[in-house]
This record gives C-alpha cells, structure tokens and sequence, in this order.
C-alpha cells in the first residue's frame, strides 16, 4: 500500500486530501506542529510531529513515502496575501527555505513524485483580460505571490536535475465543510440568515470546493502526470450576496439580501488540463449542496 506524505494535513485543504487519499486506499503520513488540532478525522493520520524548520521531522516524514503532497503556510492568522506580517525574512525562512527543506529531504529519501499546492497569486491582478491558463508565465504583484512562484520554479529545478515528477496545483478560494464547522467558508453567513440577522457583506470571489481539489491531486498522484507541470482550480464566482440568497431559499428564511459587489472578477483561472485529466469540477449543483449541508449542520 503506497504512502503519501502530506504537509498542512491538518489545514483546510489538507483535511479534504487526506479523506481522499485514505478513500484512494492509499497510507496518509501527516507533519503536524505540536499542539495542532488534529481531530476531527474519520481516520487519524499517521503522525510526524514537527515543521518545516526541522530536517529530523522532515525525514521522518518522508521515509519511505512514495510522493509528498505540500501544502502547509505559515502565515498571520487569517491572512494569506499580506500573511508574512512585519517580518519577511522570518516568513520566507519557514516557507520558502522550509519548502527546500522539503524538498531535498523527499530527494534523499528517494520520493518519486512531489505535489504542491500553489495559488492564483503568481499572477499579477494589474493586466486585465488575460487567458490564465497553465501555459501563462507567472508574474507575481505580492510577497505571497512571489513565494509560491519561487516554490514553483524550485519544483521544475529538481524535477530536470533527477527522477522525481513534480506538479503544482493553482487554485483560487477554497469552499466545503470542513473541521471544526466554525473554520468552514460562509459559516458566519449562514449563521446570519438562521438568526435573521441583517447581512451588508458584499463579498466575492473565484471559488473550487475542496472535495474538488482533493479529487484532482489525488488524480495526480495516482495517474501518469507526464508532460504536466501545472493544473489550475477555478470553478465559480460566487458572493455573499448568492451564498445568503441560496440559504434563505433552501433553509426557508426570507429577507433582505446583501449588495453585490460593484467590481466583477478578473483575470479569472482557466484549466487547459482538466478535460485532458477527465475532470468536470462541481459546478453550481455543488456550491447548493455544500450550502444546504452548511445550513442542516447549523440546525
């Protein structure tokens, strides 16, 4: 049975690939700080104490791991753009020295594939009207964009100087439910509309759901990814304004609806690589049944 690594397992990304991983059949190894929540799972990990600072954890993590799924960040609680806070360099040394760490670790132990999770922010949001698809050079406008971007570049550079196969997935916001409820996107949202509460949010953005990006990398994992170097996630534009309309139809509470954002998206992702995987993200049928589900685990 083959043995996966998986760095940020305990994140909200990470929660959704390791379900997938252990549906796939497959050992899930997770790094985990001490003190991390680490409950919550149908079925725990395997567990690495440690971070990304510490090459004893990092080995042990991968010791006789088949491929590492990287997806940990360290960043300024609820910050992801802006995250390395006052302090670059500190930032910089636990990701993207940490990343390398990493990296040269899975290397040494042999690790034949390598899968990171990266962002649409190693692309500039100043160029209105481009096609983002994968072929796109990077041309990242922030801190965070250029790290992942630097992550990126190192992931090409290990894959042409030996035999392991690296893979980046971009994807823009995140949805699902995941653990605790209180983490889940919109869940102040649908707790607004159940104690109708009067809503002014006018957020929005680019959204995947979580089983989505699960599903991909656990695709990229398993499946010959030859010739694929990068796959972008981006399946609906969604805001506050539709999550609120959506959990007042389903939960059966009428009221006011907040505004709808006066700018719409852009630069919006394009996947050039999914049709070619056989992959159909979840669509609008998904964003209601995720809703719906937030709404019955709020009653």
């Amino acid at each position: 049975m083959s043995c996966i690594a998986i760095t940020g397992a305990t994140g909200y990304v990470g929660r959704f690939v390791t379900a997938e991983l252990q549906q796939r059949g497959l050992v899930v190894r997770g790094l985990a700080r001490p003190g991390s929540d680490r409950s919550g799972f149908a079925v725990p990990p395997e567990w690495v104490e440690g971070d990304l600072t510490s090459k004893a954890s990092l080995a042990r993590l991968v010791d006789g791991a088949d491929a590492v799924v990287h997806l940990a960040y360290e960043h300024v609680p609820g910050r992801y753009r802006g995250g390395e806070g006052e302090d670059l360099p500190a930032w910089l040394e636990a990701n993207l020295n940490g990343s390398l760490r990493l990296l040269m670790a899975a290397r040494t132990a042999g690790v034949k594939r390598f899968i990171f999770l990266s962002s649409r922010a190693v692309f500039s949001r100043t160029e209105p009207g481009r096609v983002l698809d994968e072929t796109h050079p990077v041309s990242p406008d922030t801190h965070y964009g250029a790290y992942k971007a630097a992550v990126e570049a190192f992931l090409q550079s290990f894959a042409h100087s030996g035999d392991m196969q690296t893979c980046t997935v971009r994807a823009t916001g995140v949805y699902g439910i995941t653990w605790p409820l209180e983490r889940s996107k919109w869940w102040g949202l649908i707790q607004a509309v159940l104690k109708n509460e009067r809503i002014s949010s006018s957020g929005g953005g680019t959204e995947v759901y979580g089983g989505d990006v699960a599903r991909v990398i656990g695709h990229l994992l398993t499946e010959d990814i030859t010739g694929i170097d990068a796959v972008h996630l981006s399946d609906l534009y969604v805001t506050h304004r539709e999550v609120v309309q959506l959990a007042r139809a389903l939960a059966g509470r009428p009221g006011p609806l907040p505004p709808a954002p006066s700018t719409a998206p852009e630069n919006v992702l394009v996947s050039r690589v999914l049709p070619q995987l056989g992959i159909t993200l979840g669509g609008r049928l998904r964003l209601e049944a995720v809703i719906a589900e937030m709404i019955r685990a709020a009653q």
